[in-house]
């Protein structure tokens, strides 16, 4: 082949490469992607007596921490339901109090049956009907827990972990056998048991060291984490597995750890951010794993401190390094939503915290002021900018941010900030101990079972603490999340900035 015909055939390659990245219109514009084909669900629940305080149903399309999209709707009295969804791909969806774990795809058309006298028992018709009622069936039996306790070796932790996950496999072999099951179901179910297996495996060095001091020498952790050459063979997008957002996660966590080990406990240290995306990358040969590694720190880091500026200086190269339809998808919504917040934030303060009576879009939570404890608090200190801090005495991370929040009170003690600490245990005698001896000043109020649900469902904490919320002068919550801790430096820069706007 002549030099001008490979030279011809380099462009005209070129060219179809350009023509296949043009496809994915590009993200952070300002822009929603498609979202794709929707997927119908429909169904009834019968002997709504057995359970009658069930009285919503929610599907929750499980994404990123804090990107979840939840669809809300009143149970109708003779037990009918249906929702529209888009689930971009195939993927794991949550349907509350129906199903844990449903397969759904673009297009489907799923109908669903459940009687509250027999809830083990799901009846699915239409498109994948036989997958989901298989994948009903199988958890019923299979639990995915690793209960091995954490003060174990490291050796024998993997040694006890290794024997339950073959265990498993073998009851799952058994299990497909008896059923007829599907290929289908087969690779869903070996993904399944393999992410369990596997986060039980990253997770299990933090949570040792926590119990008994004893981290993983330099030696030793090459040894431990010699699995992670098999975890990345589990991850595709051929199915998005509702577990592959924590176990990718805590695959992240240990790329990160590995490059830059004091990077979380020095996350201020924002020079270092580039450089571990950087690594991320290219963290495994698997470029799907590593586009989702990549995804999850960007969101962590940036989408969910609500911080956009980096993203929009570096745009093309995102968009070169994230071709997955879902994660761009995904990342494209909660940009716009972080962009849309920070424009107004008023508009989502005034939701969740029920100052126009309606309901918080997407929550699922009904905004009544019996339990809303927070703007009882803001009604009390008008003026001020008012920082709060939810925790619990048991909560290790939480307990940790104390001396940093005494600092930052002293810092800002002549200014107008109003520190409030809801305590989730501040009702029981040894959490009141605890907290008096801390000495912090501030409104300290020892929260109810009914106003920690309230909370949690206002402001979508989840279960996770610690949490902070930030309001400015006029009682707008102008930011919220895990990153307003009390020993971050921009923390104090944003409550600074409140107070001189």
């Amino acid at each position: 082949m002549t030099k001008a015909a490979i030279l011809s055939l380099i462009l005209i390659l070129t060219a179809c490469q350009l023509q296949e990245e043009s496809k994915n219109p590009p993200m952070f514009t300002g822009v929603e992607l498609d979202q794709g084909e929707k997927a119908i669900i429909t169904g009834k629940i019968s002997n709504l007596d057995v359970y009658p305080h069930v009285k919503w149903l929610e599907i929750s399309l499980l994404d990123f921490y804090g990107n979840e999209t939840k669809h809300s709707s009143s149970l109708a009295k003779d037990g009918m339901f249906r929702f529209e969804i888009y689930p971009i791909t195939t993927r794991e969806i949550s349907f509350v109090p129906v199903e844990d774990r449903i397969m759904i795809a673009p297009g489907d058309s799923l109908y669903i049956e459940k009687d509250f006298r027999n809830i083990t028992n799901t009846v699915f018709r239409g498109t994948n009907a036989g997958l989901n009622r298989h994948i009903n069936a199988f958890m019923n039996q299979y639990l995915g827990r690793y209960n091995q306790p954490y003060e174990l070796s490291f050796t024998d932790f993997r040694t006890d972990a290794k024997k339950q996950y073959d265990e498993t496999l073998y009851k799952l072999a058994t299990f497909e056998q008896e059923h007829n099951t599907s290929q289908t179901f087969h690779k869903w179910a070996k993904k399944q048991v393999a992410l369990d297996y596997y986060y039980s495996l990253f997770l299990f060095p933090y949570q040792h060291t926590i119990r008994s001091k004893e981290e993983l020498t330099d030696y030793d952790r090459e040894i431990y984490y010699d699995f992670v050459t098999e975890f990345e063979k589990e991850v595709d997008n051929t199915m998005l597995m509702g577990s592959y957002f924590k176990t990718v996660n805590m695959f992240s966590r240990y790329i990160v750890e590995d490059y830059h080990p004091e990077f979380f406990g020095k996350k201020d240290d924002v020079t270092v951010w580039n450089k571990i995306l950087e690594k991320l990358k290219s963290s495994s040969k698997n470029n799907y794993l590593s586009q989702f590694a990549f995804a999850d720190f960007l969101n962590a880091m940036y989408l969910q401190a609500h911080k956009t500026e980096w993203i929009d200086s570096n745009r093309v190269m995102i968009n070169e390094m994230i071709t997955d339809r879902f994660l761009r998808t995904t990342l494209n919504n909660q940009y716009n939503q972080v962009k849309a917040f920070n424009a107004n934030p008023r508009i989502y303060s005034d939701a969740v915290l029920g100052n126009n009576a309606v309901e918080l879009s997407g929550s699922g939570s009904q905004v009544t002021d019996s339990s809303n404890i927070v703007k009882h608090i803001l009604d009390s200190n008008p003026g001020k900018v008012v920082y709060v801090d939810i925790g619990a005495t048991w909560c290790g991370p939480c307990m940790k941010q104390m001396p940093y929040s005494k600092l930052l009170h002293e810092e800002l003690a002549d200014k107008p900030v109003t520190f409030v600490y809801l305590w989730l245990d501040g009702e029981q005698e040894q959490a009141k101990r605890k907290i008096a001896s801390l000495h912090l000043p501030g409104v300290h109020v020892a929260l109810t079972d009914k106003e920690w649900q309230d909370i949690m469902k206002r402001f979508n904490t989840r279960s996770s603490i610690p949490y902070y919320l930030l309001f400015d002068q006029k009682g707008v919550m102008v930011d919220f999340g895990l990153h307003l801790s009390p020993g971050s430096s921009s923390t104090k820069e944003s409550i600074q900035k409140l107070l001189t706007d």
